[in-house]
């Protein structure tokens, strides 16, 4: 369940209040690491920390790879998120990014139209023999692309299911 402002204002006056996480979190129908993540900004950064923030917020690739090594230097997905006011479901998605695809994982934005600028307009009516065999090869050109990511993607999901290999 997503949690709105007024929502998060209440679990942290209850908190205050000195009612216990578990049951702030059975209440409202969250996770009890949801209730101490926003108990945790409360107490770093007081009410103004759950003030509304913009939608589609885009960070810098630099900035994600900062947060990223942060994790890899032992802090806490969860505590970085309460600091910078991030969503540590965010945050995640990052470090994974980074580990699958490395630092270009994080320069990628693969939503919206963009990703249908590459694909080769639909010839209408007939062609001349040249358009037809132009058309063909730009065809040709993005299966190819899509075969060589199905291929890179099979041989990830290949790579994580297989069991680590014993050192003799």
């Amino acid at each position: 369940m997503k949690l709105n402002l007024k929502d998060k204002l209440d679990i942290i006056d209850l908190y205050k209040e000195g009612m216990p996480q578990s049951l702030i979190a059975i209440k409202y129908n969250v996770s009890e690491s949801t209730i101490w993540i926003l108990t945790r900004q409360y107490r770093e950064h007081g009410r103004s920390s759950f003030s509304e923030k913009g939608k589609n917020i885009k960070y810098r690739p630099e900035y994600k790879l900062e947060i990223v090594n942060r994790i890899l230097n032992g802090e806490s997905k969860s505590s970085i998120a309460a600091e910078v006011k991030i969503n540590v479901g965010q945050i995640y998605s990052w470090y994974k990014k980074y580990k699958t695809l490395g630092y270009n994982g994080l320069k990628q934005d693969l939503r919206g139209a963009h990703m249908k600028k590459n694909k080769p307009i639909k010839p209408k009516g007939n062609l001349t023999k040249d358009e037809e065999i132009k058309y063909l090869k730009e065809k040709n050109e993005q299966l190819e692309m899509e075969l060589d990511l199905l291929k890179k993607l099979n041989a990830l999901v290949r790579q994580r299911k297989e069991p680590p290999k014993a050192k003799k």
